[in-house]
């Protein structure tokens, strides 16, 4: 098999579930997936990213061929299932650094690996997709944007870093946007607008990931289909008030976001 066919570029909307799937990832034999080990300099312009990935995916397949070990974001030396700690009375603060984490398990010239960038590999799919396998974790719009409002991070201003090189027009615009709800509404719709051009089966749906445990990620990795995890939703996370629920769904429903070619008006309204 021709090795790029193994180097799977996973990437969703930020608190769509991509870090539970690689966590889940790294559970099944002959698969590494790499939360986040790229960096904003990789990124000066599209030209300038695409070559950053390519050489990446070389660079990490032969440290991990050599001596198990890559580079990506853990909390302690471990890859988590979640990158933000859990709120007490302010938002939620990112729990992972970047650092080399060690794999142990054995791996053949022809294992996948998976390397999970979100705002980066989105708004990059177009070129992407020509490249790599090219998958996307989902989830629905009213939690993904609640969860946004729980953390401490670029996205929930309703706007991404990346995109000052990436797509600078973009992010100028996201700026002008007055209104946080609004502009959390429009980023939500460009990032799932990147998604139409993927086909079903390269869309995976948190909810279907956390109801098979995990056995959803087969859509990229056939051998996931054996994983049978204890997982729960947080689509109806306790840390989302009421109030802010309800006016992302008005926010949600008063826009006509790409988000609806994914989910449905009633699976909006009943979260």
């Amino acid at each position: 098999m021709n090795i790029s066919e193994r180097n799977i570029i996973l990437t969703g909307p930020p608190r769509s579930g991509t870090t539970l799937a690689c966590y889940l990832l790294n559970k099944v034999a002959g698969t590494v997936a790499l939360h986040e080990p790229m960096n904003l300099r990789m990124f000066p312009d599209i030209e300038g990213g695409l070559s950053s990935i390519d050489a990446f995916f070389r660079e990490m397949r032969q440290s991990l061929l050599a001596d198990g070990t890559a580079l990506a974001k853990v909390a302690g030396d471990k890859i988590p299932d979640n990158p933000f700690q859990q709120a007490e009375g302010g938002r939620r603060q990112s729990i992972v650094q970047k650092g080399r984490v060690h794999f142990d398990k054995p791996l053949s010239d022809d294992f996948y690996l998976v390397i999970k960038q979100n705002a980066h590999f989105t708004f990059l799919l177009d070129e992407l997709l020509q490249r790599y396998p090219c998958y996307a974790v989902i989830r629905n719009p009213v939690s993904t944007i609640a969860s946004w409002n729980t953390i401490q991070a670029p996205v929930a201003r309703g706007n991404l870093t990346v995109l000052k090189t990436l797509k600078p027009a973009l992010y100028e615009e996201l700026e002008c946007i007055p209104k946080l709800l609004d502009r959390q509404v429009r980023l939500a719709h460009e990032l799932f607008a990147c998604y139409l051009q993927l086909g079903e089966h390269q869309v995976i749906r948190y909810e279907q990931m956390a109801a098979s445990g995990g056995a959803a990620l087969s859509k990229a990795i056939p051998e996931a289909a054996a994983l049978n995890e204890t997982l729960e939703s947080k689509n109806r996370n306790n840390l989302y008030s009421r109030q802010l629920l309800e006016d992302i769904k008005a926010a949600l429903l008063s826009f006509e976001g790409a988000y609806w070619a994914f989910y449905s008006k009633t699976e909006v309204e009943h979260i």
